[in-house]
């Protein structure tokens, strides 16, 4: 029995769950058609010494740090997003990742600020040189890229709702339509105190699991993974989402779980099956040419680029 009939216990990873729920952005060749981050880029003799695909993923990691200051994912100088440099599982001494410098806010980070460190933490390129990298915060990022190939992107945040729910017992519960798609998908991983020990990576790992691409670390903050920044992105604005609507609907009934409206198991299992089967959605949208996901990274785009200026991201 899941979560919803047992509040004590979390959910686990399971071999025969599905990668992700069913809602997400196409897989990354997709989003590579319509994705339109690069448009903005520097122009070629104002960018730094790369290639272009890893200058595309500079662009689009310092977007999604805007786009993270922009939601209150962000602690001044801490958290981290993580973006592993394409085609670098091949270099020797690969995989490479791209992670803000420590010292700047999330809206102070460029496509050329970026940090390029492997999985030990060893700084292959300082980028524009605008700080360190805080090897403390990347303890989570590094357990996850190592255990999971799949992943491209690793989004950790100490959102204030979130770990407040985090701080409780019961967890996450399945109470708005942003996170009922989750139930059976999300994978917990208990509080170690600040993330300094070498050896809790395995653990995490573990916790992780082979499939799930959110954890929510106890006491501490969500993690969300994906194929691509978009995805990790999406599961980050839902469950952060859910969380403040569950931490105002439990002020509202003081923190009685008796007079929540928690949806029974039985109906949480018949979502799950219609998500698996594709049935019963009553939308038809053979016709249609939009994703929501994909839809949803868009806009946050155009926001911080109206915001900030493009150049100002994409330098």
């Amino acid at each position: 029995m899941r979560r919803a009939s047992l509040l004590a216990g979390h959910l686990v990873p399971s071999p025969v769950q599905a990668a992700s729920p069913p809602f997400l952005p196409p897989p990354e060749a997709d989003l590579a058609k319509s994705d339109r981050t690069h448009r903005c880029s520097a122009p070629v003799g104002e960018r730094m010494r790369t290639d272009s695909k890893e200058w595309e993923m500079r662009c689009k990691l310092a977007l999604a740090y805007r786009i993270a200051a922009e939601y209150g994912w962000d602690q001044l100088v801490f958290n981290h997003i993580t973006a592993k440099v394409p085609g670098s599982d091949l270099v020797e001494g690969g995989p490479h990742f791209l992670i803000n410098p420590f010292g700047l806010r999330f809206d102070e980070v460029t496509a050329s600020s970026l940090l390029k460190v492997d999985l030990e933490g060893n700084v292959l390129d300082k980028g524009s040189d605008h700080g360190p990298l805080f090897k403390q915060g990347f303890v989570v990022h590094s357990a996850v890229h190592a255990a999971r190939p799949d992943v491209k992107c690793v989004w950790h945040c100490h959102h204030a709702d979130t770990v407040a729910v985090l701080m409780t017992k019961a967890g996450l519960l399945p109470l708005s339509q942003e996170v009922l798609p989750y139930h059976g998908y999300i994978s917990y991983h208990p509080f170690e105190g600040t993330a300094v020990d070498l050896d809790e990576r395995q653990r995490m790992a573990q916790s992780l699991g082979p499939l799930n691409r959110v954890m929510l670390l106890e006491n501490h903050g969500p993690v969300t993974c994906g194929g691509s920044i978009e995805e990790a992105f999406v599961h980050m604005y839902l469950i952060t989402l859910g969380c403040t609507w569950q931490q105002k609907a439990m002020a509202a009934v003081g923190g009685d779980l008796s007079k929540l409206r928690i949806p029974s198991g039985e109906f949480l299992s018949r979502l799950q099956e219609r998500a698996r089967n594709k049935q019963g959605d009553a939308v038809d949208k053979k016709n249609e040419g939009y994703n929501e996901g994909l839809s949803m990274w868009h806009a946050a785009r155009r926001k911080m680029e109206d915001k900030y200026g493009a150049s100002n991201i994409y330098s």
